[in-house]
């Protein structure tokens, strides 16, 4: 049994607890495959850990949807254990923990629903916790989901991110593909998929457009970061030595290029974004 990590109650602790409840209660949590991830708050790390569905135990209720479960660290307990401190929550997993609920679940326009379905964790009283209704949804998260397109091939879902992940033919060559969607709305997979075949479409101007941006955009900066000794790099350089690697579109039209940078920024990776309907509108060194 892992019960919550006591702590001085110092600003940032009484900030994130006022958040939630005084009332303590039993739930059910069936974990992600995603490992718990911090921000930073003031001089503390607020650390959540993402579940599928969880089940309340005092009304008996399977609740499904996306949620979280966090807790507070020092600063230097995160620097000395890392984020999964001190419970070391498991992917796939289903626990029996003791919680504080949210005191306002009232989800705001534009906000994710996943952000006030959150508790506040205070003990862990089983791991590995065996019901029936979660290890269904787990066996349904499991299994793979594939999009099809008989010019553009095959896409898997990752469930967790509300990506789809594949490969595609650019200009002779492979190139990664990610396409945002809503997991719950088939209908963004088709759209996401409409506009990444329009892009493909036209890849050749696209991508000439792409890489004509960024030289008017970046090729003063390529010359800022050239050693004394090198030949200074004209815009026609700069776009002929840009190649993509990664391309990211959302349903909504969005997209981000991602291209190699032939050393130019030494191994930085140059992003392109822009929307479909509304032009490209930035051009960026990555790290």
């Amino acid at each position: 049994m892992k019960i919550f990590f006591r702590r001085k109650r110092d600003k940032d602790f009484e900030a994130f607890s006022s958040e939630y409840l005084e009332e303590e209660k039993e739930i059910l949590v069936l974990t992600n495959d995603e490992p718990s991830v911090a921000g930073k708050l003031h001089n503390s790390w607020y650390v959540s850990q993402y579940f599928l569905a969880y089940f309340d135990i005092n009304t008996n209720k399977l609740i499904k949807g996306d949620g979280r479960i966090n807790w507070v660290l020092t600063d230097k307990q995160y620097k000395e254990h890392g984020t999964s401190y001190p419970y070391h929550f498991k992917g796939g997993t289903i626990y029996h923990l003791k919680v504080k609920e949210l005191k306002d679940k009232t989800i705001p326009e534009g906000r994710l629903a996943s952000f006030y379905n959150r508790f506040m964790v205070v003990k862990v009283i089983k791991e590995s916790f065996q019901n029936n209704e979660l290890l269904e949804i787990l066996e349904e998260y499991k299994k793979p989901v594939i999009m099809s397109n008989e010019i553009l091939g095959k896409f898997e879902l990752n469930k967790d991110y509300a990506n789809f992940y594949g490969e595609i033919d650019w200009r002779g060559k492979k190139v990664s593909v990610s396409l945002g969607v809503d997991i719950n709305d088939n209908a963004t997979w088709t759209k996401a998929l409409d506009k990444l075949l329009y892009l493909y479409d036209q890849q050749e101007k696209i991508d000439l457009d792409l890489r004509k941006f960024s030289g008017e955009e970046l090729t003063y900066l390529a010359n800022d970061w050239l050693e004394d000794e090198n030949e200074e790099i004209t815009k026609n350089d700069f776009i002929n030595r840009m190649s993509l690697s990664e391309l990211v579109v959302h349903f909504d039209g969005d997209f981000t290029a991602y291209y190699n940078d032939d050393n130019m920024f030494y191994g930085h990776t140059i992003d392109v974004s822009g929307n479909i309907e509304t032009g490209i509108d930035s051009a960026n060194i990555a790290g």
